[in-house]
């Protein structure tokens, strides 16, 4: 009895220990807090995943876009980018998709020489969001792109308020989140 006891503790201690790992993949399983800002569609819900089953995510990559305004703050901008992680799971290629238009705005404003942090820092978020994503998601296409270093553009070009993201990202590649 005794034997089982010990054994019946070790297996709940254990357990206790491996909870963390259970989290999932940090960039899509925590939600940032974004008050009632306006950002994808989203079910309130006791849960990470309160995607809208309704969501026609044919709309996702415009409607993406036109949430990453430029006076959009970074928490909105992340969890956004974390939202359209989520739906665009549901058909293949979609992040694809969202990643070509949101290096295209970086490489735009590059190519004009005109300054755009929000630019890079929303097409290295969104990579990192999808490389992470991509354990859980088999539909999201973990792009061979380095999209922390992009991020790191941005701060160098005036995003100082996004250095948390940042070292956000790399705790999560590290994981260390």
């Amino acid at each position: 009895m005794q034997h089982t006891r010990t054994l019946a503790a070790a297996l709940l201690f254990m357990l206790l220990i491996a909870a963390p790992a259970w989290a999932g993949p940090p960039l899509i399983c925590h939600a940032h807090d974004i008050g009632s800002a306006r950002s994808l569609p989203w079910l309130t819900t006791a849960s990470w995943n309160g995607a809208d089953s309704a969501y026609d995510v044919s709309h996702l990559t415009d409607d993406t876009l036109a949430l990453l305004t430029p006076s959009a703050p970074v928490a909105v901008r992340m969890e956004t980018m974390r939202r359209a992680a989520i739906y665009a799971s549901r058909r293949s290629g979609l992040s694809d998709e969202l990643t070509i238009r949101l290096l295209g705005r970086a490489l735009d404003a590059q190519a004009e020489q005109r300054a755009d942090p929000s630019a890079w820092f929303d097409a290295g978020y969104f990579v990192e969001t999808v490389r992470d994503g991509a354990r859980i998601y088999p539909a999201l296409h973990a792009p061979n792109l380095d999209g922390l270093s992009w991020m790191r553009i941005a701060a160098r070009t005036g995003g100082s308020d996004m250095q948390p993201a940042i070292a956000m990202v790399e705790r999560a590649r590290s994981g260390r989140l």
